[in-house]
């Protein structure tokens, strides 16, 4: 109890010496030692002026200023708060990420919170609505989902893929048909995978993964064709069904002949062999075209209906709630 006394005694008398050499370090000239004055200051509110001052001050130096920016964000208060909204306004972008990053720690304030939907709506490079964009994801209020879902209708993809991320952090389903809708219209791939990754987060894909063996199997049975039909494309589905229908019979005809040979090892009816052979080369068509098709076809069918099951490349069971069909898939 003694130790813990003096302990305090010495910390509590040390304070005003912290407060000196900090303010020692604010007026230095010496760039390390003015940022790192600017970072201990964020531990004494009373030096918040000092900060200030540095900060306003356009003879300061770009990195110091920053420092000082994302310390304000610290102090958080009405006064650092209107600092950071008189300096947002200057043109240099990587001030101006510093003081985003520092309105952030105000939360939900609406001040704040305007100021960076803002530079989201109007700000004059990618890279500054990019950062704001990014920074909204650590709100949840109606108005930044609004100005979110607003800005994936930005000319940047940059912006639309921050957009997107911030969107899937935040996890209001209300942006889920502004996410689907994108993704339907943009060719980008790394944009899509941004959506696929924000929709998966706010649980809008139903994915059902069976293994590649099981995909394989039901690639040969009627389910494809009969996929093919209920999704209205029932020329491919009849050319499935023949392709399948011929290849069986072309087989089970030709079996008798391709096992049946005579003395000179020749086929008895060379008719029936070749049909057997036929037979398995159409079989093994019918067998990619139920495959590779039915996978293609209703996954355009998904798309059209706006379905909200969404695949990658992966072995998978296909379904849109009404359609089934197996194999490897394809995005949406």
């Amino acid at each position: 109890m003694k130790k813990l006394l003096i302990m305090t005694l010495i910390f509590a008398l040390s304070l005003p010496l912290f407060a000196d050499k900090v303010e020692e370090m604010l007026d230095s000239s010496d760039l390390m030692q003015q940022k790192l004055g600017i970072s201990q200051a964020a531990r004494k509110p009373a030096l918040e002026k000092k900060v200030i001052e540095l900060f306003k001050n356009k003879e300061t130096n770009l990195e110091a200023r920053m420092v000082a920016a994302r310390t304000l964000g610290v102090y958080k208060t009405d006064l650092s708060l209107d600092t950071l909204l008189e300096v947002i306004k200057e043109d240099s972008e990587d001030l101006q990420s510093s003081i985003v990053n520092a309105l952030i720690k105000f939360g939900n304030n609406e001040k704040s919170v305007n100021a960076i939907i803002n530079l989201l709506k109007s700000g004059k490079t990618e890279f500054i609505r990019s950062i704001a964009a990014q920074s909204l994801s650590n709100l949840s209020n109606e108005k930044v989902v609004d100005a979110l879902i607003e800005s994936l209708d930005d000319d940047s993809i940059l912006v639309r893929k921050k957009a997107a991320n911030s969107l899937g952090e935040i996890g209001n389903k209300k942006s889920v048909p502004a996410l689907q809708k994108l993704y339907k219209d943009e060719d980008d791939a790394d944009l899509k995978s941004y959506i696929f990754s924000a929709l998966k987060k706010m649980g809008a894909i139903e994915s059902k993964s069976k293994s590649t063996t099981t995909a394989l199997l039901f690639g040969i049975t009627p389910v494809n064709g009969l996929a093919l039909w209920y999704a209205d494309k029932k020329v491919l589905a009849i050319t499935d069904f023949v392709v399948e229908a011929a290849a069986v019979g072309m087989m089970v005809y030709g079996y008798d002949g391709f096992n049946q040979m005579n003395e000179n090892q020749q086929y008895v009816n060379a008719g029936k062999h070749w049909s057997f052979i036929g037979g398995v080369t159409l079989f093994t068509v019918g067998y990619i075209i139920d495959i590779v098709l039915p996978i293609m076809t209703v996954s355009k069918y998904n798309q059209d209906q706006e379905s909200k099951n969404v695949y990658n490349f992966t072995p998978s069971f296909f379904t849109d709630g009404k359609t089934t069909v197996a194999g490897f898939s394809f995005n949406f």
